[in-house]
């Protein structure tokens, strides 16, 4: 099937996948503090989204050996049958476990999105386009999911949910099983220095982003006693802004180099983020809180899947897995150490503790921009 015929197929898909995140994953913390947990349970639900992380190189080794298409469906349907579970249960352990597993089975498809769009798509532009299908769904989806578990329940919002996973997993079955690429390179990429001081940077900036996770949640239901509605307008325009950086940045990196650049704007987003979070006293403020993290987030995301497909010197797949493994390892201590400094500094020093270490990862980025020039781009 050609290039134009499955672009259908990829909306379709994006697009289911956007909005069961949107009914239910956007409200995980919200739902699990309104069942009673305390700052330390919400940072292991933080945690958890980043275990299966770990994993990724197994998972790149495995689209070697099985094919992208056979993971990422597998992965989409076990999901599917874990969020349902969610569904059902009452009280926040058994939800806690119940989505750490939806975690893990959903973890796969970060690490291969990018192979399967490298190998399926001539056009880097995909990821924008794909990224704009993802986040309406997502938007339109959290809107509508507040209003629904204000008015009737969770459970209905998140069973829709697991019946859109699934059908996002058949909407894979018309694609090619694409493969990573088995041939050997020079060096793995970890071998590489440079590339560490670029996971270096990331360690330290996304300890800041992830640390205000627990925060959020605390923040919108017990401090500002907003309703689920009003976080999900938040949730809406967190996903415009979103999708309309993912356009931006897309268009505009061309270079290694440029993919730096776009970090630290995005650094930067996340920064004054924390800020208004900080000084928030109203909605107001968390819908600008909102906005912001849309723009940095799109950074971060399109920034490290157009690096990882515009070096030629490693796999995609390889790239991916070692981004995402160090996404794992700060996303099992981030959230914990910001249930640690919420006890410790209190709920609102938290965001300015989490705005310091951005502050260190726009620093550190300007630092590898030079070498990364001469490397890559000379």
């Amino acid at each position: 099937m050609k290039d134009k015929e499955l672009l259908k197929f990829e909306f379709l898909s994006q697009g289911s996948i956007g909005a069961a995140e949107g009914l239910a994953e956007a409200f995980f913390g919200v739902i699990l503090t309104r069942m009673g947990a305390s700052p330390f349970m919400l940072g292991l639900l933080d945690s958890s989204a980043y275990v299966s992380n770990l994993f990724s190189p197994l998972w790149a080794k495995g689209s070697r050996k099985v094919g992208a298409k056979r993971l990422v469906i597998l992965s989409l349907s076990l999901a599917s049958l874990f969020l349902l579970v969610s569904a059902f249960t009452e009280s926040a352990v058994p939800f806690l476990i119940s989505v750490f597993l939806y975690y893990i089975a959903y973890g796969v498809k970060e690490v291969l999105y990018p192979l399967i769009v490298e190998r399926v798509y001539t056009d880097i532009r995909m990821l924008g386009h794909a990224e704009v299908a993802y986040t309406i769904a997502y938007t339109v989806a959290a809107g509508i999911a507040g209003y629904v578990m204000d008015s009737w329940s969770y459970r209905i919002a998140f069973f829709a949910a697991s019946l859109l996973l699934l059908l996002a997993a058949l909407f894979r079955l018309p694609f090619p099983d694409v493969k990573g690429d088995a041939k050997e390179k020079v060096e793995p990429p970890y071998k590489d220095k440079l590339i560490l001081r670029m996971v270096a940077m990331f360690m330290i900036a996304g300890t800041g982003m992830l640390m205000m996770l627990p925060a959020i949640p605390i923040l919108e239901v017990r401090v500002l006693s907003l309703s689920n509605g009003v976080i999900g307008i938040a949730i809406a325009l967190n996903s415009i802004s979103y999708v309309l950086f993912s356009e931006l940045w897309s268009g505009l990196i061309k270079k290694p180099s440029h993919v730096v650049r776009v970090f630290q704007a995005g650094f930067t987003a996340l920064f004054l983020m924390a800020l208004t979070y900080y000084l928030s006293s109203s909605a107001l403020y968390i819908y600008l809180a909102g906005v912001l993290c849309g723009l940095g987030g799109s950074a971060v995301s399109i920034g490290w899947q157009a690096f990882s497909m515009g070096v030629p010197d490693y796999r995609t797949e390889d790239l991916s897995a070692l981004h995402l493994t160090t996404c794992g390892i700060r996303g099992l201590y981030a959230p914990i150490l910001g249930a640690v400094v919420i006890r410790w500094l209190g709920l609102r020093e938290t965001f300015l503790f989490a705005g310091l270490l951005l502050i260190g990862g726009i620093l550190l980025a300007e630092s590898v921009i030079r070498p990364l020039m001469e490397k890559f781009e000379l």
